[in-house]
């Protein structure tokens, strides 16, 4: 797995409900030999309580040697509560009580700390005092300051900067055998992908006499309006049009030159669309990519059981992981594609979905209880995971738990896994916090990684002129977007009626069973009148907010 990196928590979210329930000693509100949690135990050291909700691979967290010897370096003694399943079910009535741990990692959202206003520890005066670590990520990487702050400027969770992972989650990847038997070269427009695709269906490039070739695949099922929030559903293309997409989709919006618009009633992608209803009707694209679930799209890129390839062009993290040890030779990454349909084509300024945000910063990986008894103490035991080593043990696993090596001063070496039946996504969520800990790894720390890591990061050389185009301007990073309470409450009752519309069509459109241009002048009319102009006016406070910090 990779960072918030869509792949690998799909591919393991069908083993979650067997790993259910959590892990504790004791009993978190009433811990510690001579005294409530947050007193000083008969060793000397601070007893504190914490909850962890984990992910559902991750061992016990008693068992990682690197956090005993955090604790040990801080003199803190730890009860850990981890939590694997239904948290978000159960965090209401825990919250509503009152009674929580000393810390809670991986627990929190921002607007937890209003709903509980007095419940959790404006952490402000705290991180000046007994923060060395965080003040430094504060300084050096500045969004993650405007990240933590509440719209009064507190700070109350602390965010996580893993500055080693890519700039985009998603790579196009394409059959490069299938193109040198059909003597075809790598496609770079949209009207050369069509061809392309053509002859993947016609000309049997898997070579076994079957017309079993899917030309182009794509995953975009799912809850939360998957169509515009995967990483892997086809409208990455959209950056052939010149729409600059950031993290995952945000519901399709986007920034240009300033000012947030919805590509979903922009005119660009109704031109989009019709493009992607033509291949559909020519059986270019996968009939059943609507109803696949994430395992149906990564098995299939997988091929069969005689090995043979299916797949011609498709979405994916990294190649081993989406292809497999047996397939994954045969592909390459495919650079974005420009827009050239029709003979009025304009020239777009082709862009590719930047997701360096979402995959390098997350908020609230860490938070503190007001009623902490020692919150000195356990604010310099948070500060302790954002040391430079801790960082990168909190994300890849520990020193002495076998997971990395440390080679120099400020260098690590991540060390293959111990089972050699297990991947290194798989090892890393196994051992340790991974993507869901706190942490600061600082740009200047070398980092030598584990090959799908080192493939990741070499596969997306072909998009990195095209990352650069974009600027403050038409970048949208929506996790940094402050809001009101009553704006929050404005924007998800609109986005729930505005996906109904938007969500209900697009499936419509590619299959053709109703005519875009005959829908499309009434569907931005209700798609607005659902409630899209009031969140424009919204986001766009928020953003110009954004910028002005």
């Amino acid at each position: 797995m990779k960072r918030r990196s869509a792949a690998l928590f799909l591919a393991f979210l069908m083993i979650a409900g067997s790993l259910s329930g959590c892990r504790k000693t004791g009993n978190l509100m009433n811990s510690g030999t001579d005294g409530p949690a947050g007193s000083g135990t008969a060793s000397g050291k601070t007893k504190l309580t914490a909850l962890y909700i984990s992910h559902p691979l991750t061992k016990s967290i008693d068992d990682m040697k690197w956090v005993q010897e955090l604790e040990e370096q801080c003199n803190v003694t730890v009860e850990w509560e981890q939590i694997y399943t239904d948290w978000e079910t159960v965090k209401s009535t825990r919250f509503a009580s009152g009674s929580i741990p000393d810390l809670l990692f991986n627990a929190t959202v921002d607007s937890d700390y209003a709903t509980y206003h007095g419940l959790f520890q404006d952490l402000t005066d705290l991180i000046e005092a007994d923060a060395p670590n965080i003040q430094s990520m504060f300084q050096e990487e500045p969004d993650t300051k405007v990240l933590a702050a509440a719209m009064d400027g507190q700070i109350f969770g602390i965010p996580k900067f893993q500055g080693k992972w890519p700039s985009t989650n998603t790579v196009m990847f394409i059959n490069k055998e299938w193109l040198s038997k059909l003597g075809l070269r790598k496609p770079t427009t949209f009207s050369e992908l069509k061809t392309v695709l053509e002859a993947f269906k016609n000309e049997d490039p898997n070579g076994n006499g079957k017309a079993d070739e899917i030309p182009l695949d794509y995953n975009a099922y799912g809850g939360n309006n998957a169509w515009f929030n995967s990483a892997y559903s086809l409208t990455n293309l959209l950056g052939g049009l010149g729409i600059q997409l950031t993290d995952w989709g945000l519901d399709s919006y986007f920034a240009e030159d300033g000012v947030v618009k919805s590509y979903a009633v922009d005119d660009r992608y109704k031109l989009f669309m019709k493009y992607l209803a033509d291949l559909y009707s020519e059986g270019l694209i996968n009939p059943n990519a609507i109803t696949n679930d994430y395992s149906a799209y990564q098995s299939l890129s997988r091929g069969n059981e005689q090995k043979d390839a299916l797949v011609g062009v498709v979405f994916g993290w990294e190649e081993t992981d989406k292809f497999g040890a047996s397939l994954y030779t045969q592909y390459e990454p495919l650079a974005p594609l420009a827009y050239d349909i029709g003979c009025d084509a304009k020239t777009y300024d082709t862009r590719w979905r930047n997701d360096y945000t979402g995959l390098n910063i997350s908020s609230n990986r860490v938070c503190m209880s007001a009623k902490c008894k020692n919150k000195d103490a356990a604010m310099k035991f948070i500060d302790a995971f954002y040391d430079k080593t801790a960082g990168v043990e909190s994300l890849f696993g520990g020193i002495s738990d076998g997971c990395i090596e440390k080679t120099g001063e400020d260098s690590y070496k991540i060390l293959p896994p111990s089972d050699p039946d297990t991947d290194a996504g798989t090892w890393k969520w196994t051992n340790t916090f991974a993507d869901n800990g706190p942490m600061y790894i600082r740009r200047d720390i070398q980092i030598e990684m584990a090959q799908d890591m080192t493939n990741a990061l070499k596969e997306r050389d072909v998009y990195h002129d095209f990352l650069a185009k974009a600027d403050q301007s038409d970048t949208y990073p929506q996790m940094f977007m402050k809001y009101t309470p009553d704006d929050l409450n404005t924007m998800a009752v609109a986005q729930a009626n505005i996906n109904n519309i938007i969500d209900n069509y697009w499936s419509l459109w590619l299959t053709g069973e109703s005519d875009i241009d005959a829908d499309w002048d009434s569907y931005v009319e209700r798609v607005h009148a659902a409630g899209l102009t009031d969140v424009l006016k919204i986001r766009q406070a928020a953003f110009d907010a954004y910028l002005s910090k």
